[in-house]
């Protein structure tokens, strides 16, 4: 994946499975992965995996999950697992330049 560290928006992780934050992070490290991840963690297990407030809420029943809101704060996709870097790469190049054209559009 491009590095995104100058772009206007946020890649944001859930993980929802019985990682503590700890594991989660050495996972993070090893897959090199450059987005913002949590651990979503509680003590009731629920088909398998350890649901919390984020996975209840918003009814996650694997990982990952990506989803991908525009700058106006609409999902825009959602994957249940990773839908390959070609596919991310082409879905914010095309937000990023209708959140450019919006941004020139109210100057």
């Amino acid at each position: 994946m491009k590095d995104l560290s100058d772009k206007s928006f946020v890649l944001l992780g859930v993980n929802i499975n019985t990682y503590s934050v700890s594991k989660l992070k050495e996972v993070m490290d090893k897959e090199n992965l450059p987005w913002r991840s949590f651990a979503d963690e509680t003590e009731e297990p629920r088909k398998g995996f350890y649901p919390g407030r984020v996975a209840n809420g918003w009814h996650l029943d694997g990982t990952p999950n990506l989803f991908v809101i525009d700058h106006k704060g609409v999902i825009r996709h959602h994957w249940l697992g990773s839908p390959g870097d070609k596919v991310l790469d082409e879905v914010l190049a095309k937000l990023m330049k209708e959140a450019e054209a919006d941004a020139k559009a109210s100057k």
